[in-house]
């Protein structure tokens, strides 16, 4: 809490508010690879086109809707509610306890939020899942679309739709994705521009698997590795034009939650952690040489102390805040190696 109210001071009640309720709008970003924009928005009736990027198309979310108080409840964890308070399905593994079995429950966060009401069905061997039929907000149920699974869209924010921009790929350039999974800023980089030589990595196997397979889906000429970035230097890797570090972070940005719980500790875990890559980015990079750095938290621990480094000059720094600008808590500097 003291980290928040250095950043938002007598704001502080109006962030804390406007993260328990989701953006206004669900953007997601067309694949102009393999679509273009007006033939995604014949199919998807309930999407318009953005003011600012062109790739970009966003549907209204609309809410809070009134939901019915019911005996028959089913508690699931925090990552199911929040995915059910815009009208997600509840599956078995998001499902903690349920109470009273009946045709309609009353679907409630851990920590007592109702987020839907649904009908509890009994699946095969004896688990259980929700049909929601009333969530707390609504918007369309992205999972579902064809296009979606065709690779002619990719679900993503548009406060993280920026970064690819502020990278702002040139033919020929060589850019390096740190922290690459699960592939929508590396594809979006290579989308505005296919000429420039992309290489991404994670340090995980099944990440750099299922990469691989939307870069694929997406048509996405872009090789993904499976390494630790803060080691780069010893792959061989130098005369680097960019590099895009999003490195994990206390997510303190991203909305809607039902609760969210960071210590001091874990946010100074996090930054020798981002340290770690700033660093690794200083080796590879060829003097003058840019990084990109984004994260989707509010904090100066993970954002510009981590970024007042004496061998890097700011070129700028980008902050969204949710109360705002009614996006995801997010922020991006581009850094030049000196």
């Amino acid at each position: 809490m003291n980290q928040l109210e250095k950043v938002y001071g007598k704001d502080l009640n109006g962030f804390l508010e406007s993260v328990k309720k989701p953006n206004s709008r669900l953007y997601v970003r067309v694949n102009t690879l393999k679509a273009t924009v007006d033939e995604v928005l014949q199919s998807l009736q309930e999407f318009e086109k953005d003011e600012d990027f062109p790739e970009a198309i966003y549907a209204k979310v609309r809410g809070p809707n009134k939901l019915e108080s019911l005996e028959s409840k089913v508690i699931v964890d925090k990552k199911t509610a929040e995915s059910v308070m815009l009208g997600a399905n509840v599956y078995p593994p998001g499902i903690k306890k349920i109470i009273s079995e009946g045709k309609s429950v009353e679907v409630v966060s851990e920590n007592g939020i109702t987020v839907a009401n649904g009908e509890l069905v009994r699946l095969p061997g004896g688990k259980f899942m929700v049909k929601v039929y009333n969530s707390l907000y609504s918007s369309p149920k992205l999972a579902d679309m064809k296009e979606l699974k065709e690779g002619k869209i990719y679900v993503q924010g548009k406060a993280s739709m920026y970064v690819a921009r502020i990278v702002d790929p040139q033919p020929g350039e060589f850019i390096v994705d740190m922290t690459a999974a699960p592939g929508g800023k590396l594809s979006h980089i290579y989308q505005l521009e296919p000429r420039a030589k992309i290489i991404g990595f994670d340090h995980t196997y099944k990440k750099v698997d299922k990469m691989k397979h939307l870069l694929k889906k997406m048509n996405v000429d872009a090789q993904v590795f499976v390494h630790d970035s803060r080691y780069l230097k010893e792959l061989g890797i130098k005369d680097v034009d960019k590099v895009l570090i999003d490195p994990p972070c206390s997510a303190l940005g991203l909305r809607p939650k039902v609760y969210d719980k960071k210590t001091r500790i874990d946010l100074m875990n996090l930054q020798a952690y981002q340290k770690q890559f700033l660093n690794s980015a200083y080796e590879i990079l060829k003097k003058g040489g840019k990084v990109i750095y984004s994260t989707c938290t509010v904090t100066e621990t993970e954002n510009e102390e981590v970024i007042n480094d004496p061998r890097f000059e700011i070129e700028y720094i980008i902050r969204f805040h949710p109360q705002v600008h009614d996006m995801t808590g997010f922020f991006i500097a581009k850094l030049r190696k000196k």
